[in-house]
């Protein structure tokens, strides 16, 4: 496993409790004479069903897609980091969508800081105030404390 495929896995507890329970029952059963390919097989069914929880992050998700593809070293976290960045590019095209759609003005500067931010809380703050603020400019001042951080 690798250092961010690690860190990203151990910041859920319940995920890496999971996966752990799930290893060990597995080369239990193949120690009383579960088939490999039964015990991957398995794994892969169980590793899917994970990918179904809410909350998982672009690391997890790669973690646990990587488990189940058998992607290559390094593949990981270029798919984390991909991934990360699409869903980035998507929140902040949503939010600039829904303050076009209102007719509110949207100056240059408004428009890049949302389209270059990545932090995904934030942009999910902007894209739900969005409906609601008065100007565009406003989701920067009711989201204070996101922005500080």
């Amino acid at each position: 496993m690798t250092d961010l495929q690690d860190n990203q896995q151990s910041r859920n507890p319940e995920l890496q409790e999971e996966v752990s329970g799930i290893a060990m029952s597995l080369a239990a059963a193949m120690a009383f004479g579960l088939q490999p390919e039964k015990a991957t097989a398995e794994l892969h069914r169980r590793l899917k069903e994970i990918l179904k929880w809410e909350g998982l992050s672009p690391g997890q998700i790669a973690f646990l897609r990587g488990k189940i593809e058998k992607w290559p070293p390094g593949y990981a976290e270029r798919w984390a980091s991909g991934y990360a960045a699409g869903l980035a590019q998507g929140l902040a095209k949503g939010t600039l969508a829904v303050l076009e759609v209102r007719r509110l003005s949207i100056s240059d500067d408004v428009r890049e800081r949302i389209t270059t931010c990545t932090d995904h809380a934030r942009l999910d703050d902007w894209l739900d105030r969005a409906g609601t603020v008065e100007r565009a400019e406003d989701l920067f001042r009711a989201g204070a404390e996101l922005d500080r951080e």
